[in-house]
C-alpha cells in the first residue's frame, strides 16, 4: 500500500486501486517473526501457532513445543502449562530474557521442560500436520522432539518503512506516537499494533482504533 499526501490523500493497494481521503488512518498491524525454516509457511495453521490465548484449548492433553524465552514465551508457556500434557520450551540463549518470577514458576511445573542454548533444525510433519522439531544444542547434541502443537514467542516486526516518510518511527520501526495517534503528517493517523506502545491486544489495538477515528473527525471538521 503506498499513501500519497496532498489536497487529498491517495491510497494506492497492491491490488491496483486508488483511493481518495481527506484524512487517512493506518492500521496495518504487525507480523509475528518466524523462523525462516522450510515448509513453516505451510504448517501455520496445521501445528504451529502464536497465541496460546487463542489456540491452547485446541491441544488440551496433548503435548507441545514452545520456542522463545521472553516474557511472552514464558507468559504462554505457563498457560499451556495448565492445559497441555507437556510443554518443552527451546530457548537459543543459555537463560531467559524475561522476567525472573515467571522463570521461576515455569521450573516449578513438572510437566514443563527446558533446553537453554538450543536451535530449532527444522520441523517435523506427516501429511501436511507438524508432528515435531528436530533442535540442535550448543554442545553438538540433535535429538527430535515429538509434538501435536508448535507456538512461536519469537517477536513481532513492524511493516511500517513504506510511510517513514509521512510518519515518524521509533528505533524499533513502530509508528512513533503517543496516545493520540497522531502523526507529523496533517490529517494522517495510527492505529493498533503498529503503533509504539506497552500492550498489544486486541482491546487496545480497538481503542487506537476509536481514538483515530475521532481524531480523524476532527482533523475533517477543521
Amino acid at each position: 500500500t503506498q499513501v500519497i499526501p496532498g489536497e487529498y490523500f491517495t491510497v494506492r493497494t497492491e491490488e491496483g486501486g486508488a483511493y481518495l481521503g481527506k484524512s487517512v488512518i493506518l492500521s496495518v498491524g504487525v507480523k509475528h517473526r518466524t523462523l525462516g525454516l522450510p515448509g513453516e509457511e505451510e504448517l501455520i495453521g496445521n501445528g504451529i501457532s502464536f497465541c496460546a490465548v487463542c489456540d491452547g484449548a485446541f491441544y488440551t492433553g496433548q503435548d507441545v513445543v514452545m520456542i522463545g524465552g521472553g516474557n511472552s514465551a514464558m507468559q504462554e508457556a505457563l498457560l499451556l502449562s495448565e492445559v497441555c500434557r507437556k510443554v518443552t520450551i527451546v530457548q537459543n540463549l543459555p537463560f531467559f530474557t524475561g522476567e525472573k518470577k515467571l522463570a521461576d514458576a515455569l521450573h516449578g511445573k513438572e510437566n514443563v521442560e527446558i533446553h537453554f542454548s538450543t536451535l530449532v533444525e527444522s520441523y517435523l510433519a506427516e501429511s501436511g500436520s507438524l508432528t515435531g522439531v528436530r533442535v540442535k544444542q550448543e554442545n553438538g547434541k540433535v535429538w527430535e522432539i515429538p509434538a501435536d502443537g508448535v507456538f512461536l514467542a519469537v517477536g513481532l516486526q513492524p511493516e511500517n518503512d513504506a510511510f517513514a516518510p509521512l510518519a515518524q518511527l521509533d528505533d524499533r520501526g513502530y509508528f512513533d506516537t503517543d496516545e493520540f495517534c497522531v502523526t507529523k503528517t496533517a490529517g494522517l493517523f495510527v492505529a493498533g499494533d503498529c503503533r509504539r506502545k506497552q500492550i498489544r491486544q486486541v482491546t487496545t489495538a480497538a481503542a487506537d482504533g476509536a481514538v483515530a477515528a475521532m481524531a480523524a473527525c476532527r482533523y475533517l471538521e477543521q
